[in-house]
């Protein structure tokens, strides 16, 4: 644990503060994808749009378990959300939302932000089908990158409103 805690240290500072020890900003695509970027955190539109405007907002530093936490990244983690459930409610008006921290693939801390709509929403040409009443897993709609663009700037405009 300490020699990747080291690892971590001279990769920030060759490179910044994303990680490369896990490929969790190659997964979400940080490049493309991010829609806000925090002191501790960023907010990203998913690739995956199993709900119309899902998120994940990931920690900038590694931490394998959520206890690892600092007071600051959690305390920031509510700013994350306010802005996220602010700027979702405002453009798409949904009647729930989960927030969800599974890490059984990605042993980085994140959380899946979801949307979900009693009814179709359209949005980009295209129509989005919830099944509210069914649970948030094993739903795939990966839309083209040209979607996934217009998803995060209608975000991004909404958080900075």
């Amino acid at each position: 644990m300490l020699l990747i805690k080291y690892i971590n240290i001279v990769y920030i500072q060759i490179y910044g503060d994303m990680m490369a020890c896990c490929g969790i900003w190659e997964k979400f695509d940080n490049e493309n994808n991010t829609i806000k970027e925090y002191k501790y955190w960023k907010l990203l539109i998913r690739k995956n749009q199993a709900f119309l405007g899902a998120c994940v907002a990931i920690t900038k530093e590694h931490h394998d378990f959520l206890s690892e936490l600092s007071e600051k990244e959690m305390a920031e983690y509510n700013e994350v959300v306010k802005d996220a459930e602010k700027a979702l409610k405002k453009l798409w008006n949904f009647d729930g939302i989960h927030h969800l921290l599974l890490m059984m693939k990605d042993k980085h801390t994140h959380f899946h932000i979801l949307p979900r709509y009693i009814e179709t929403k359209e949005f980009a040409g295209l129509k989005w089908e919830d099944g509210y009443n069914k649970p948030p897993l094993g739903i795939n709609n990966s839309p083209n990158q040209d979607v996934l663009n217009k998803i995060r700037d209608e975000i991004k405009k909404a958080i900075e409103d």
